[in-house]
């Protein structure tokens, strides 16, 4: 089940390419597109949106579960802990939105319910382990731009683009963004209230009382 995994991914980032493993054709024709909808769990707000540079893919969409869902790549190699171009992308997908829209959203209610793949091609990646699990470096190369800078500016440049290009696309994002903030000030409102409910009844409740003898004391019990 490992190389089988391995061997997808393998043909998810590089077009074109097919691998027979067992008797069993791996091949894919839309690259990270189809590693997303292969994946998918659920049917996503939107069609996903994919954008492709030189050394950077990109797959985005959400979907209604919990929290942020990523698969992240570098050179090939899979890094399911993420490491510095998948921080860089989930920066940058919050500033690039927000921008878009001229609010200031909070990054969670833009990332949440996010479903998305990041590519990278990098000089002497640096990882964090041998497992190459994480990536570590700062920079695409030496002498150039620093991953958060890369990542940045492609996504400020088509994923802008395909916005102004996509007004439905645009649209259901912004409704995903509201939804996601209206829910996080209701729980938060919820959480508050239960907080202030158990502070007034320990400081109102008359029945309860500081216990100074206890029960196997050898004084009278506590009235």
């Amino acid at each position: 089940d490992y190389v089988e995994q391995m061997v997808r991914n393998y043909t998810y980032l590089n077009l074109g390419l097919k691998i027979i493993l067992n008797g069993q054709e791996f091949v894919s024709k839309n690259g990270l597109l189809d590693l997303v909808n292969d994946n998918l769990s659920e049917e996503p707000l939107y069609p996903p949106i994919y954008l492709s540079g030189d050394d950077i893919d990109v797959v985005i969409t959400h979907g209604t579960g919990y929290g942020e869902s990523y698969y992240s790549f570098v050179n090939g190699q899979y890094t399911p802990q993420g490491g510095t171009h998948q921080a860089a992308f989930r920066a940058s997908v919050a500033k690039v939105i927000k921008e878009f829209y001229k609010k200031d959203y909070d990054p969670s209610d833009v990332r949440g319910s996010i479903i998305a793949a990041v590519s990278v091609r990098m000089n002497d990646p640096v990882f964090e382990s041998q497992t190459k699990i994480k990536l570590g470096s700062k920079d695409m190369w030496n002498g150039g731009p620093t991953i958060r800078q890369f990542v940045g500016e492609f996504l400020s440049t088509e994923l802008d683009n395909y916005l102004h290009k996509n007004p439905e696309t645009a649209q259901a994002i912004q409704r995903k963004i509201v939804e996601n903030e209206k829910e996080r000030k209701e729980i938060a409102g919820v959480q508050k209230k239960a907080r202030d409910t158990a502070k007034k009844a320990l400081l109102n409740n008359k029945n309860l009382r500081d216990c100074k003898i206890h029960r196997n004391d050898k004084h009278e019990l506590a009235e």
